[in-house]
Order: structure tokens, then C-alpha cells, then sequence
């Protein structure tokens, strides 16, 4: 569903990616894992369209949805809790005021027989749109998220900008999950987040049917969430199946294997000396 292909970025004389190659398949959960500095976040704003690579091509679907929530910097304002969260369905809920707007209309004496009859199939086909995509329960969908992630039925009809920074992106991780988008990319989404929030969004990370990528310093959490682990790092990427537990184990196997390569090589290099 994503093709990262000779991807190249650099930051001045720092380079932090070389001709990268790596495919995101359909349902994966990828944690992205490497020191401070090397590019997670770099490559988490690469496939959501925010940072241009360098070099190569990220190829995606054209109909891909994509959700991006990054670390910080989000602020809502203007609208309730309710309100702001509930944009996640703005499609739906146009589509709901539409039907309102028709049932006024269909109420109306003065409507003429055919402009009866072209409302009440207008109303037919929104309200079987509606009822498909599950527009009945956008306010249970709203709610049981919104408590997920901490919050209280009364803070439902606050206003968003009473809300600390910490909450500003439970907010906006609130709407990203409502929104479902087909590729979900998360920078460090616990954060901000006590343990039972962190532990709902466990269970529903572990339920969400398309492709997540996130970056999170939390390895209990990415070993409860994620299919795959990907090292960002010596300007590629390197991916191991499975949790992250066992990436931590594959990768020390890995390194020792270097390391003996190396010590191989060494020890080669100095009997073709003695020789010479």
C-alpha cells in the first residue's frame, strides 16, 4: 500500500537517509525504533506528504487516507469537545443535515407532486448512505473514544482551548482515531497519556484493521501493539519481524554476527600482511 523507493534526505552535510527501500503492507503495525536524531520523525513526515524527500519516490494508492499525529504543537479552538472530535464524521454529518433539511421539505403542503417525489428519493439515498457508513452511531463512537482517552462526560461541552497542552493531543489523537484512516502514523502517541488511557489505545491499536507506524520510547506497549520492528539507523532501515523483545534479541544475534565478521577480516588482514 506504501512503497518508500531509493529514498534519499539529508540536512545539510548530515544525511540521514541513502537510497532507502521499504514497503508498508495492508494491516501491518511497524514500530519505528533507533536513537534520538536519526530520522524517525523525519520518515513519519515523509509519508504523510509533510517533508519532501530528496531523492526517490514514496509511491501510495491515490485514494490512500493517511493520519499523521505528531509529538506535539496541536492546538484546538472554537469549538466544544464534542463538536471538535465529532469533525472526525464532517462528511457524514453534512450528509445528516441534508436529510434534516429534506424532511422540512417533505413536510411542506406546498411541494408540488414531482418536487415531493425527488426529495423523498434524495432522502431514500442519503439515509441508505447513512445508515451504511454507520452514521447512527457517530455519537457512541464520539463517546466511547473520548472516554478512552481520559476524558469525562462533562468536559464533552468544553470549550477545546480550556484544555493543557497534554490534552490539546488527546484531542487531536481522539479525531485521528475516529477518522480511521487507512495508514496511521504516530509520534510517541503515549506521551501524554496516563495508563489506563495507554492501555485502551493498546486494545485499539491491536483491533485497527489497516496499516500503523509509530515511534514510541514505551517497549511495553510496542510489544503489546506491533507486528514489526523497524531500526532507523547508518542512513537505512532494517526491519525484524515479531515484537519488540524479540527485536532486541535478533538484533544483538546481528551484531555479534558483525562482530565476529569483522574480527575475521581483522585477523585476515593481518596474515596477509605477515606474509607480504
Amino acid at each position: 500500500m506504501l512503497q518508500l523507493s531509493g529514498l534519499h534526505k539529508a540536512f545539510g552535510d548530515r544525511i540521514l537517509f541513502d537510497r532507502v527501500n521499504w514497503h508498508i503492507q495492508q494491516g501491518q503495525r511497524v514500530g519505528l525504533c533507533g536513537p534520538n536524531g536519526v530520522g524517525k520523525t523525519t520518515l513519519l513526515k515523509m509519508m504523510a506528504g509533510d517533508v519532501e524527500p530528496d531523492a526517490g519516490e514514496i509511491g501510495r494508492p491515490n485514494n490512500l487516507t493517511v493520519g499523521y499525529l505528531p509529538q506535539d504543537g496541536l492546538i484546538h479552538s472554537g469549538k466544544t469537545l464534542y463538536d471538535e472530535t465529532s469533525e472526525a464524521f464532517d462528511v457524514l454529518l453534512q450528509l445528516q443535515e441534508e436529510m434534516r433539511t429534506l424532511e422540512l421539505q417533505l413536510g411542506d403542503t406546498a411541494l408540488s407532486p414531482v418536487e415531493h417525489d425527488t426529495a423523498l428519493a434524495r432522502y431514500s439515498d442519503a439515509q441508505e448512505i447513512f445508515q451504511h457508513q454507520d452514521g447512527y452511531r457517530i455519537e457512541a463512537k464520539v463517546s466511547a473514544v473520548l472516554h478512552g482517552l481520559g476524558f469525562s462526560s462533562g468536559d464533552f461541552t468544553r470549550p477545546t482551548e480550556h484544555f493543557s497542552g497534554g490534552w490539546q493531543m488527546r484531542i487531536a489523537l481522539a479525531k485521528l482515531l475516529l477518522r480511521r484512516p487507512e495508514l496511521l502514523l504516530l509520534d510517541e502517541p503515549t506521551n501524554h497519556l496516563d495508563l489506563d488511557s495507554r492501555n485502551w489505545l493498546e486494545e485499539f491499536l491491536v483491533g485497527y484493521p489497516h496499516a500503523v507506524i509509530l515511534v514510541s520510547h514505551d517497549r511495553f506497549f510496542l510489544d503489546s501493539v506491533v507486528t514489526a520492528i523497524t531500526e532507523v539507523g547508518m542512513r537505512t532501515l532494517t526491519t525484524y519481524p515479531g515484537t519488540y523483545s524479540g527485536y532486541i534479541v535478533e538484533r544483538e544475534e546481528r551484531v555479534e554476527r558483525l562482530r565476529e565478521a569483522k574480527k575475521r577480516q581483522d585477523d585476515n588482514i593481518a596474515r596477509m600482511r605477515i606474509f607480504i
